[in-house]
């Protein structure tokens, strides 16, 4: 059994060091071995050649059996005991007024997005609700469960790294995360011009997104990954998307992408069925 530590939160080389004693299939590890860890800094891991997800899925030489390992990996860390007590952290948009001094240093694109945000007060109160839903749950989340802290051996093997936001939390969470990435990695290449042709490739896009999502979700049940909540899991990919919206905001501006992940996440947020035509 592991160890337990309390509610004192765990330094992420204890984390790194039980998740690479769990096995996703006979042999392969869910993450690399630590190789040091010195105090008050990172863990080095072993290295692990090779690409990470993200970038193999913008260049399309991942694989869907990549894609189901994540999701059998995911499965494997919400069934083990948890080696802690605290909360997951999760990157969140500031679901309320930002002091001045926050406020000043976002670029104009984000400040719309968040002015946006705060005068929709219905889509701030469901974001701010899932936020606190996420972080209270009984599995061990990874935490940041996004497809760039997914590396890729030369083999063809995931693995997961950076584990410092890892927590008790819902698998919706992790799952969310996952499925957000996998749907923004879908649209960053995309650069057709306005109008018919861009929205053809955006409906490509999304098609393509669909196809890896449920890859990913199929491979989770179907290694005995705990029952997840439909409206709770359409709702944590809403807020995924905008808060990449959000973020990409501050390097592109208001581009194509920004407004699809913007588009895209306050509907599945808003309406939970929208998910339905991806998770069926």
């Amino acid at each position: 059994m592991p160890t337990q530590y309390g509610n004192s939160r765990l330094s992420e080389a204890e984390i790194v060091r039980w998740a690479a004693s769990l096995e996703v299939s006979p042999g392969v590890a869910m993450a690399p071995a630590v190789a040091s860890a010195a105090r008050g800094r990172r863990p080095v891991i072993s290295k692990v050649p090779g690409p990470r997800l993200d970038a193999r899925l913008h260049g399309g030489s991942a694989t869907l059996e990549q894609l189901q390992h994540v999701g059998r990996a995911l499965a494997v860390l919400h069934a083990a005991a948890p080696p802690g007590r605290h909360s997951v952290m999760l990157e969140s948009l500031p679901w309320n007024p930002l002091p001045l001094r926050l406020w000043s240093g976002l670029s104009s694109t984000q400040r719309r997005l968040l002015g946006a945000l705060h005068r929709d007060s219905a889509l701030r109160h469901l974001g701010s609700v899932t936020h606190t839903l996420l972080t209270k749950g009984p599995v061990w989340c990874h935490g940041d469960a996004r497809t760039n802290n997914v590396v890729v051996d030369r083999n063809g093997v995931p693995y997961f790294i950076d584990w410092e936001c890892a927590g008790l939390g819902r698998p919706e969470a992790d799952l969310g995360a996952f499925c957000g990435s996998l749907i923004t990695d879908a649209l960053v290449p995309m650069d057709a011009p306005h109008g018919a042709e861009a929205q053809a490739e955006l409906r490509s896009a999304m098609d393509t997104a669909a196809i890896h999502v449920r890859a990913a979700l199929s491979a989770y049940r179907g290694a005995g990954g705990a029952e997840l909540n439909r409206e709770l899991l359409a709702a944590s990919v809403g807020c995924c998307l905008l808060a990449r919206a959000f973020l990409r905001a501050a390097m592109t501006g208001r581009d194509r992408i920004v407004a699809a992940l913007h588009s895209i996440g306050r509907g599945l947020l808003k309406d939970s069925e929208r998910w339905e035509a991806i998770d069926r």
